[in-house]
């Protein structure tokens, strides 16, 4: 089982840090950089529903058409 993070790429593509993600989405720096790093040992639904609704907001501020989903934070590949 493999895990891949790629919450870094979506800040790349909306052209945000991560701590304006922490600070817009009320979610500490700490989580978020971890979620950047592939450092997450564990997964709390809520904070993954916070960075979703999060980058999701921006996008649509920024006038993007792509919605965010889970698959574009967190993929699972079987080995």
């Amino acid at each position: 089982m493999t895990l891949e993070f790629k919450l870094g790429d979506v800040l790349e593509e909306l052209e945000i840090s991560m701590n304006a993600l922490a600070v817009e989405g009320k979610i500490r720096p700490a989580t978020v950089s971890s979620y950047v790093k592939g450092d997450v040992s564990r997964i709390e639904v809520e904070t993954l529903v916070s960075i979703l609704d999060t980058v999701n907001r921006l996008a649509e501020e920024k006038g993007l058409k792509h919605s965010y989903s889970i698959e574009d934070v967190v993929s699972y590949e079987y080995k």
